[in-house]
């Protein structure tokens, strides 16, 4: 099975909320593990400061 990947805004987008604020992740990577790849058109997942954030292919997020 072909497993799809972030796309580069995806992680862009990660990124900058985690220079925003790491919300208790010493690094980056711990900071990323946190998020998921969604089958449903491929929007990545995961929380932050206690709110599930959904990332577009497109690097827009939501709550």
């Amino acid at each position: 099975m072909n497993r799809a990947r972030p796309t580069r805004a995806q992680i862009k987008s990660m990124h900058e909320l985690f220079r925003r604020s790491p919300d208790g992740s010493p690094t980056y990577r711990d900071f990323r593990k946190r998020f998921r790849l969604l089958s449903l058109d491929n929007v990545l997942g995961g929380t932050w400061h206690g709110m599930f954030i959904g990332i577009e292919t497109d690097g827009y997020r939501h709550s």
